[in-house]
Order: C-alpha cells, then sequence, then structure tokens
C-alpha cells in the first residue's frame, strides 16, 4: 500500500471533520443568535416599545458582530477567499452590481407609482417624488450597517449553512434558510417587511453565490436601503 497515498487520505478525511466541525459550530450560533433576538424583540414588545425602531437596528447590529466574532474565534477553516472578502473578478462585480442597481431604481419607482395610485397618502416624502434632501449622516451610517448584515447572512450564515449541509441542492438550501434568518432579524419592522426581507434575502444569496464576493450584495443592500428612503418606501 502506497504510504503518502494513506496519508493523503488520513489529511483528507482529517480536513473534512474540521470544516463539518466548524460549520457545526457557526449552525449553534446562528439557532444561538435566533433566540436571543426573538427573546429581546419579546421584551421591547412587551414593555410597550420603549425605544425606538432605530435603537433596536443598532442592537440587531451589534449582535450580528457578536456572532461574527464568535464565529471567528471557535472556527479556524474558513479562509478569506471562502467568505468573499476577495472578488474573482471586481470589473465584472463592479458592473453588474451597477446594472441591478439601475433596475432595482426603475422597480422601487414603479411600486411608489402604483402604491399611490391604489392610497395616494402612501410614501409621502416632504419634498417632491424622490426626496434627496432626505439623505443624511444615517444614509452613510448604514454603509456599516448593511455591511455587517451581508457579512453575516452570506459570509456566515449562507457559507457556514452550505458545509454543514449533506444534501444534492445544499445552496439552494442555505440560501432559503439564511433568507428566513435574514427576515427573523428584520422581526422588529412587522410581517411585510419582514417578507420584503425574506425575498430580498433570497436574491442577494443569489447574487452573492453568482459573484463569490460580498462587495456587491453589500453595495446593492446599502443603495435599496437609501433608495426605498429616499422615495419615502421606508423610514428609518
Amino acid at each position: 500500500m502506497d504510504i503518502n497515498c494513506g496519508n493523503s487520505s488520513y489529511e483528507d478525511n482529517r480536513t473534512a471533520e474540521v470544516k463539518f466541525r466548524d460549520a457545526s459550530i457557526v449552525l449553534t450560533i446562528l439557532l444561538s443568535g435566533v433566540g436571543v433576538w426573538i427573546i429581546i424583540y419579546a421584551f421591547w414588545e412587551h414593555m410597550g416599545r420603549p425605544v425606538p425602531v432605530s435603537y433596536m437596528v443598532q442592537a440587531v447590529d451589534l449582535l450580528g458582530v457578536i456572532m461574527c466574532a464568535t464565529a471567528w474565534h471557535f472556527t479556524s477553516t474558513f479562509s478569506i477567499k471562502e467568505l468573499g472578502l476577495i472578488p474573482d473578478n471586481p470589473k465584472k462585480t463592479f458592473l453588474q452590481t451597477l446594472i441591478i442597481c439601475g433596475f432595482s431604481l426603475v422597480i422601487l419607482a414603479a411600486i411608489k407609482i402604483f402604491g399611490q395610485l391604489y392610497d395616494p397618502s402612501l410614501f409621502q416624502t416632504e419634498r417632491g417624488f424622490f426626496d434627496i434632501r432626505r439623505f443624511n449622516s444615517y444614509q452613510v451610517l448604514y454603509l456599516i450597517t448593511s455591511f455587517i448584515q451581508e457579512f453575516t447572512a452570506r459570509c456566515i450564515m449562507q457559507t457556514g449553512l452550505k458545509r454543514v449541509c449533506a444534501i444534492k441542492h445544499k445552496t439552494i438550501y442555505a440560501i432559503i434558510h439564511a433568507s428566513i434568518i435574514f427576515a427573523i432579524f428584520h422581526i422588529e419592522y412587522g410581517f411585510w417587511f419582514m417578507i420584503g426581507a425574506a425575498v430580498l434575502g433570497g436574491i442577494l444569496g443569489i447574487i452573492y453565490e453568482k459573484q463569490k464576493t460580498i462587495f456587491g450584495v453589500w453595495f446593492i443592500h446599502w443603495f435599496l436601503g437609501v433608495a426605498a428612503f429616499l422615495f419615502g418606501i421606508i423610514n428609518q
């Protein structure tokens, strides 16, 4: 028997075991994070919503940072490239992202138009159809928020779920479940916003799998949030 072949097989098995262990740790962190967030939300509701929704957003961002830091500390086999922090083709990613943002802007405009045809009081802004004056420091800080959310949803949740899943369509499984968890972390906004977050999470999950980097979905997430705010579709 070839000793080198035996050693190679052992190393491969050992690597697979370590990767599965790391993925299992990530899954445990995700389940714990979801549980903690539901408890925090239930307490917030029980107390009569004593702080604004914006504070809850900061709280869930902090929870996301803690989850990511915990996963980073207790795992060892997630490479920078596997986490989507090194784009394979930056130019292609950039162009695709711009095109997607352009289509998204048209869709948001259509949502506002049809929404106001149904109910003129919907999606009102202080100045005009698209109120650029609403852009403020919060929108700049939202760059950080959207990065934390996408890193947690894509690099930690989606990548970890793909590893721990042993079924044929593991990518679809990972996208669906990461999107559901993503929606749960938006529970403070209400039912319909959660549905929208789940759909958006699924779309961003597909884009992430195609681009193999977080930077495209990060910018799209930020752009959609800011554009929807300037249209008056969502508020801070």
